[in-house]
C-alpha cells in the first residue's frame, strides 16, 4: 500500500522506515506485515538456514532492502546470498533465493509480481509460504509448483517444511 508519499531515491536510501519500506517508482511503499504466525514462522526459516550456511555456502539475510531496478527496491522477508558475496549495504547481485512468507493481507497476484520482479534481476527461485494454511509454493521463472511432498527445494538445499511450522 502507497504511503503516498513520493520522495528521490536518494531520500529514500538515507531513510529509517520502522518497519522499513518498499521504494517503487519514486513513492514510498508499506509492505504487508504478518501477525504473530508469519513472525514465528520467519524466524523459523531464518534459523533453520543459518543452522545451514557454511554447508551450502550462503549468507542468511532477513528483512534487507534489495534493489531490483534502478527506482525499486524490496525487501524479501529472507534472502540468500552468496557466501563469497560482497558485503553489500544494500544487495544489488542477484539473491540465491527469496522467500515470501504470507501475511493476511497478501493476494498471489501481489506476491507473484514481487517475485517477478526478483527473476527480472536474477534470482532463479523464490519460496512463498503461508503460515495460516501451512501451504508452500516453489516459483521459479514461469513456473508455480505447490509443495506436495513437503520439501522445499532451491538448489542443493531441502528444507523440511515439518522443521519449521509450528
Amino acid at each position: 500500500m502507497a504511503l503516498g508519499i513520493s520522495i528521490p531515491v536518494e531520500e529514500y536510501l538515507r531513510t529509517i522506515y520502522h518497519p522499513d519500506c518498499d521504494y517503487v517508482d519514486g513513492e514510498v511503499v508499506e509492505r504487508n506485515l504478518g501477525e504473530q504466525s508469519h513472525g514465528r514462522l520467519q524466524g523459523s526459516i531464518v534459523r533453520w538456514l543459518w543452522d545451514r550456511e557454511r554447508r551450502f555456502q550462503f549468507r542468511t539475510l532477513p528483512e534487507v532492502r534489495l534493489q531490483v531496478r534502478k527506482d525499486r527496491f524490496r525487501i524479501p522477508d529472507i534472502m540468500l546470498i552468496p557466501l563469497e558475496a560482497s558485503r553489500e549495504t544494500i544487495i544489488v547481485t542477484p539473491p540465491l533465493l527469496c522467500v515470501e512468507v504470507l501475511s493476511p493481507e497478501d493476494t498471489k497476484p501481489r506476491i507473484l509480481k514481487r517475485i517477478g520482479e526478483y527473476f527480472d534481476m536474477g534470482v532463479p527461485t523464490c519460496w512463498m509460504v503461508d503460515p495460516e494454511t501451512g501451504d508452500a509454493w516453489i516459483v521459479t521463472p514461469g513456473e508455480l509448483t505447490k509443495v506436495t511432498d513437503g520439501i522445499l527445494r532451491a538448489g542443493a538445499i531441502e528444507m523440511p517444511l515439518a522443521e519449521v511450522m509450528e
